[in-house]
């Protein structure tokens, strides 16, 4: 393939349980990383969701893929690896980009010293918050139990 045809692989990672204007605004600011670029995204599984962040999702892992899949900025969605290491998904996508959140907890430095020992060279790109609105999943949350009568 001509190397300039090529696309700019863009890796974006998150749990994406109930979506909100900063999953939106995370993937078009991941998309937008590089012109001709193919965005990537992978949705946390089920058991990685509840190991990192100590409770279920509230939607599957195949109903947040396919909701992820849906969204215009993505090109393609998979579901992430089995595996206990978050960073093997990596190999199989081989990224030139890698988009963090502000709120991912995912060290670069980590990140880094695991692509080294596998061969693997990308840019890693920490993204802001996005200002107005619903920024995160517990604020959304904080926002239903907060309109939810207490007597129900």
């Amino acid at each position: 393939m001509d190397e300039s045809a090529r696309k700019v692989k863009i890796f974006a990672a998150g749990t994406f349980d109930i979506i909100h204007v900063g999953h939106i605004r995370f993937l078009y600011a991941a998309k937008g990383l590089a012109e001709n670029s193919e965005l990537i995204v992978v949705v946390a599984r089920d058991k990685t969701v509840e190991r990192l962040k100590g409770h279920k999702p509230i939607f599957s892992e195949l109903e947040r893929l396919e909701i992820v899949s849906a969204l215009k900025p993505v090109d393609k969605a998979i579901l992430g690896s089995d595996s206990e290491n978050i960073f093997e998904v990596l190999r199989e996508i081989r990224p030139d980009i890698v988009a963090l959140g502000y709120d991912q907890k995912v060290s670069e430095e980590d990140l880094i010293s695991w692509a080294n020992r596998h061969g693997l060279k990308f840019r890693i790109v920490r993204l802001p918050k996005f200002d107005a609105g619903i920024c995160s999943s517990s604020e959304v949350r904080q926002r239903i139990q907060k309109n939810i009568p207490s007597d129900t």
